[in-house]
């Protein structure tokens, strides 16, 4: 039947029924954007850690991690740094970075692992309940619950796009990182970037908000496609930044490319 021999009563609920699927389909795009794309991020912690909570026995699942991927792009570097200290994972999930670093043979450390979602910690217990050299923490990111200055080297992975304060937590990941420690975090880039607008951020960019809380020796690494690493240290002796110029900041983050 062509709409033309429809009578104009018809004609009209047709496009209204029209209007209102156009409309149901864009509200459930954004849905789909806000909760699964962006996990949460716009409406806030709470909601980041309730997806998180649900969606905790299907994580390692989903992302399926290389062991020997992570032994050389993240163990690796902190095996260099100090095989014996005591690191700090921020926002571990199920304990990915912990686990790691346990299986590396070299390393006599401890592990503190912090995260917010409490099932996510609960599967990290499972696999680390014989492990008395790993402790698990429900706590906040941009509120950790350690004294200044505990941490050989400090860990984020994966994370820092979905925190609603990206510099208080910034500044907490150096506050309890010891002078001369090691923080490796890592940046989301590439293709799907773009629809995290104002929580991902260039490599350079995050460099120069990491020199302007003080952080030196800045270096980028490639490591996933949706992620670079960073690495950064703390200085050994605390420097007031308020009267710096810019100069070091940009330098710092110029070097990055």
């Amino acid at each position: 039947m062509q709409l033309s021999m429809l009578n104009p009563s018809s004609l009209a609920l047709i496009l209204e029924i029209l209007e209102i699927l156009a409309v149901l389909a864009a509200i459930g795009a954004l849905l789909y954007w806000l909760l699964v794309v962006t996990e949460g991020a716009y409406f806030g912690r709470r909601v980041v850690v309730f997806l998180y909570d649900r969606f905790a026995a299907r994580y390692d699942g989903v992302k399926q991690y290389d062991p020997r991927s992570d032994a050389f792009h993240l163990t690796a570097p902190l095996l260099a740094h100090n095989r014996t200290g005591r690191v700090l994972d921020v926002a571990t999930g199920t304990g990915r970075l912990p686990a790691a670093l346990m299986a590396a043979s070299s390393f006599r450390g401890r592990v503190d692992a912090v995260d917010a979602s409490a099932a996510m910690l609960a599967i990290a217990r499972k696999k680390f309940h014989a492990e008395i050299r790993v402790r698990l923490h429900r706590a906040d990111a941009a509120h950790l619950p350690f004294p200044d200055s505990t941490f050989t080297a400090v860990t984020c992975l994966e994370a820092l796009e979905f925190m609603p304060h990206r510099s208080a937590a910034l500044a907490e990941l150096l506050r309890v990182l010891r002078p001369g420690g090691l923080l490796l975090i890592s940046n989301r880039i590439g293709p799907d970037a773009w629809k995290l607008p104002g929580r991902a951020i260039t490599s350079a960019r995050l460099a120069t908000e990491l020199t302007a809380l003080g952080a030196q020796h800045l270096e980028r690494r490639d490591w996933l496609i949706d992620y670079d690493l960073l690495m950064a240290q703390k200085p050994m002796e605390t420097t007031s930044h308020a009267g710096d110029s810019a100069g070091p900041a940009h330098a710092a983050a110029a070097a990055l490319h």
